[in-house]
Formats: C-alpha cells, structure tokens, sequence
C-alpha cells in the first residue's frame, strides 16, 4: 500500500506530480529557482565566515535579511509551481503584473524566516518545525491572489493546514531529504564544481518541491472550498 499523507495525497502522486510539472517547465522554473537559490548564497558565505569569526549575531543576522531577499524574490516561483500544478502554461508576466504582491510576499516571508531561523538558534529546532508546519503555504496564497496582505497571508495558511499537521510534516521531512540530495556534492568537497553542482541540484530539488507543495495546496484549498 503506498503510504499516504492524512490530507489524502500519495507521496508517489506529489513526487511524480512534482518531477513532470519540472520537466514540463524546466525554463521559468530553473530561472527562478536558480534567483532566489543565488540570492541567499550571496548572504550565506558571508553569514558563514562571521559564524566562523565567533560573530554570531552578524551571522544570524546576514542569514535572516539573506533568507528574507530569497523568499521575496522567490514570488514568481510560487506563482510558476501554482501554474505547472494547475496544469496550466506558465505565465511568466503574470507576478510582475501585481508588484505589490511583492510587498506581501516580502511581509509574510520576514515572519516565516526570523521564526525558522529563531528556532534553529535557540529552541532546538521545536519552532523551526512549527512555523514549517503552520506557515508553508504563504508563499502560495500571496501568489494566488487570495490574502491581501503578508500577514493575512501567514493566517491563510494556517487555516488551510488545519487538520493536516501530521501530513504536512511527514511531507516536510520527505522532502527535506529529497531536497539534501540535491547539494550532495557539498558533502565531498567545496569548491567552484561542487558549488556549481549543487546549485544546479537544488534547483531541480526545489522545483519539484515546489511543484508538489502547490498541488498539495490546491487539495487543501477544495477541501476548505467543500466545506
């Protein structure tokens, strides 16, 4: 029997979901992925090197404003991933059409990374996991259209999930390590090729990722639609 999330989705079916709607639109989805994979990069070294230095909180603080440019310039993918989950061809103008989602997306992804990476530092991973479980849709209602703010982007979220908590963290840590294969050249050497490596990696990981999350919201957004 494959096993099931409780929100009723195989990880088979959001997996093979997630692999087709990629190679479908490998392009816009690479670009995007690849954007805000790099912007984070550019934080990350540099987070790294200060953590490194024994300058913790230059280092938690170039990672947050790094994970805050990432996720709001990461708009367009969750607008992609929605698109390609949809079955639909992808739009590549559409986010740039309501800039202002920008600026909700840019509210909601603050919230989302300050609470990850708080919990990361300091309540051994326990609010990590929580924020994750609550708040991982945002991203796909900003890009919906269906919350007119960040925050009430964050609250969508939460609503949508209710019930399903257990799922989506089962589908959480399924994908977390799907998503590590994905910089496993990291883990032989760093240098320039397994930089490079990796980010091409992650770009495909995450991009199925994506994919699957986006169907797996559309599940979520039917059966509060039903009720």
């Amino acid at each position: 029997m494959t096993a099931r999330p409780t929100f009723g989705v195989s990880f088979a079916t959001l997996f093979a979901t997630g692999v087709r709607g990629y190679r479908a639109n490998l392009g816009p989805l690479s670009v995007a992925a690849a954007a805000t994979i790099l912007v984070y990069a550019a934080f990350r070294v540099p987070a790294q090197m200060a953590f490194s230095d024994d300058r913790l909180a230059l280092s938690i603080g170039l990672d947050l404003v790094g994970l805050w440019l990432a996720g709001t310039i990461a708009y367009p993918w969750y607008s992609y991933a929605l698109d390609t989950a949809d079955g639909e061809p992808v739009d590549i103008k559409r986010p740039f059409l309501h800039l202002i989602r920008f600026r909700y997306q840019a509210a909601a992804s603050f919230w989302f990374w300050a609470g990850i990476l708080l919990g990361l530092r300091y309540l051994f991973g326990l609010l990590s996991v929580l924020v994750l479980v609550f708040y991982c849709f945002y991203g796909f209602t900003v890009a919906d259209g269906s919350s007119p703010s960040g925050v009430r982007a964050l609250g969508r979220s939460v609503y949508l999930g209710e019930g399903r908590r257990i799922g989506i963290m089962a589908l959480g840590g399924v994908f977390l390590i799907f998503n590590l294969f994905g910089a496993i050249a990291l883990g032989f050497a760093v240098n320039p090729l397994t930089i490079v490596l990796a980010v091409l990696g992650l770009v495909a990981t995450t991009s199925v990722t994506l994919v699957a999350g986006a169907q797996v919201y559309r599940v979520l957004e039917r059966e509060r639609a039903a009720t």
